[in-house]
């Protein structure tokens, strides 16, 4: 894959991935549950009350995990790309590691959804469940965020490699979306909500710069081919 050919396929990617989140909003907002209630530790009196709060908690759950499922690939492959688009302008160990970080961060993810499919599961079909698995849920979640975050902070120096708006998306990335992650990672989780909806923006805007990105990279790409 040349790197036209790139920049049109991580410019898709991106914009696909923004187009999905806020799909995932939307469908938070219009059936009122989420993941995010599950990734923090709760009784099982908890858990089961959030589920059968209201007839439609177990179908907006699982939109949000179906969702959310094909964002991991998504993000997934779009990252792996943009490791191969970097690999000119990052040294290749930081690329190394950030990639490797990122596909950490893909794995606990579908551990997350899978383990909150199976919980959700239990509840319908009244099968055992501990809240011990909650609080592995609730470190799982958080080694989660933690490795999204190595893997972004390193890939924003190679952000940085690609012009103005690369520039912009990198700080982005370090003064927005990290300080607002390593935050959410100490405040009490009562708290949480407003912060992860600010979290989730972060992530639509540097998704939708990012296909403006590579939209602009493979046009002056073409232009210069022309000449």
């Amino acid at each position: 894959m040349n790197k036209i050919e790139l920049d049109r396929t991580l410019s898709v990617l991106a914009l696909m991935a923004a187009t999905i989140v806020i799909a995932i909003i939307a469908g938070i907002l219009t059936t009122r549950i989420s993941q995010d209630f599950f990734q923090s530790a709760r009784t099982v009196a908890e858990l089961s009350a959030r589920i059968t709060a209201d007839p439609g908690s177990s179908f907006g759950l699982r939109l949000n995990l179906g969702l959310d499922n094909l964002f991991i690939l998504v993000y997934g492959a779009f990252f792996t790309l943009l490791a191969v688009r970097f690999r000119s302008s990052m040294d290749p160990r930081m690329s190394a590691v950030a990639l490797g970080a990122m596909l950490l961060t893909v794995v606990l993810d579908m551990v997350e959804n899978h383990h909150i499919t199976m919980m959700l599961h239990s509840i319908e079909h009244m099968l055992p469940l501990s809240a011990e698995e909650s609080r592995i849920q609730m470190i799982a979640s958080a080694v989660k965020f933690h490795s999204s975050y190595v893997a972004v902070f390193l890939f924003a120096f190679g952000y940085c490699k690609q012009g103005n708006l690369g520039r912009w998306i990198a700080r982005i990335i370090w003064a927005g979306y990290l300080p607002l992650g390593i935050l959410m990672s100490v405040v009490p989780v009562e708290l949480i909500k407003p912060l992860a909806f600010t979290r989730v923006t972060f992530f639509v805007i540097v998704f939708l710069l990012s296909a403006a990105l590579f939209v602009q990279s493979r046009k002056q790409q073409l232009i210069g081919e022309k000449k």
